[in-house]
């Protein structure tokens, strides 16, 4: 009856354990994780806190809402701010197209506030796309998904990102921002 008890027991915590509830901090040792939707705010802020070197980010699109200090776009342009205050390596790339004016005005107006609390900005080449949304954070987390920094992507939309903890794979995609950083320019 004991190892009756004792088994009843091990498997209802497993089942009780294995909820598809979205994941709270510590995340666990995952070289990939699977970020949807309103998660992916948490992962950010968690991951910018511990950064210790640098935070780089190449996004197709930044809204900055000059005021609404309260929403997920604000919150984490504070943790970049307050990183870069810290003397941590805070870099934007964002896309600057040569056809959609509306983009251009919304990732403008970001660079110019980004700029003024001292992160670097730049944007790409206005004849090649970049609608990538990558953030590195020291050689060692990286995001890559579809989730642009809007409200609404971070409010609304179904997004999916994936966080990957592989510190091989991770350096591969701070070389191919390096790569972009190089190519990017100031307005």
């Amino acid at each position: 009856m004991r190892k009756f008890l004792c088994g009843v027991i091990v498997i209802f915590f497993f089942f009780a354990c294995n909820k598809n509830e979205p994941l709270q901090p510590p995340y666990g040792n995952k070289p990939v994780s699977v970020v949807a939707n309103r998660d992916y705010t948490s992962f950010l802020f968690s991951s910018f806190g511990e950064s210790k070197d640098y935070i780089h980010i190449a996004m197709y699109m930044m809204k900055y809402y000059p005021y609404d200090s309260t929403n997920g776009v604000s919150q984490l342009h504070e943790e970049l701010i307050d990183a870069k205050e810290k003397g941590i390596d805070v870099k934007v790339i964002l896309e600057w197209s040569d056809y959609n004016s509306s983009l251009n005005a919304t990732n403008e107006s970001t660079y110019v506030y980004l700029e003024s609390k001292g992160i670097d900005v730049r944007f790409d080449s206005p004849s090649v796309t970049t609608h990538v949304k990558l953030i590195i954070v020291d050689d060692r987390i990286a995001f890559v998904g579809s989730t642009n920094w809007s409200k609404s992507a971070l409010e609304e939309n179904n997004e999916v990102n994936v966080e990957i903890k592989d510190e091989d794979v991770v350096r591969e995609l701070e070389l191919y921002f390096e790569s972009l950083w190089e190519s990017s320019r100031n307005l």
